[in-house]
């Protein structure tokens, strides 16, 4: 007999491709962007020392533009990575975030199935305090409220 993959288990091989596409587009990109501004940077500096100072358009003296390029290339990488760095660890906040508030959430919206109004009221206090706990550990800076 043939097993199905679940769907669950469908969704999440299709997340993780689909991440692995994006993060490679993503790093293309970067890579990209870098490497069009150093070559832009090495073109200007050997296009002005053919036309101001008479040089050949290859020659040894273009080195020093085309190093100058190189390095304007590798820190405009350093800084497109820091910066996708710092982009994916605020959506790994936000989605912990969502995980732990959706789950005190469930509480809350799971109150109808009690019957006494005692019990009620301490799911949502719990609730409400699972909220506050993740609103005050998990998003940085976030404001610590007191009971």
């Amino acid at each position: 007999m043939m097993q199905f993959p679940s769907p669950n288990s469908l969704k999440r091989n299709f997340a993780a491709r689909n991440t692995a596409r994006h993060q490679t587009r993503s790093l293309f990109r970067r890579i990209g962007i870098s490497a069009l501004l150093g070559m832009s940077i090495s073109g200007i500096g050997v296009v002005l020392e053919v036309f101001v100072e008479n040089h050949p358009l290859l020659s040894l003296d273009s080195l020093d533009n085309i190093s100058t390029g190189i390095m304007a290339a590798l820190l405009v990488f350093a800084y497109e990575q820091k910066r996708y760095k710092a982009a994916m660890d605020k959506l790994r906040v936000i989605a912990q975030m969502n995980h732990h508030v959706r789950n005190a959430l469930q509480g809350i919206i799971g109150c109808r199935i009690f019957s006494e109004e005692e019990r009620q009221m301490q799911l949502i206090v719990d609730s409400v305090k699972r909220i506050e706990w993740a609103l005050r550990e998990v998003l940085p800076g976030g404001t610590s409220t007191k009971d």
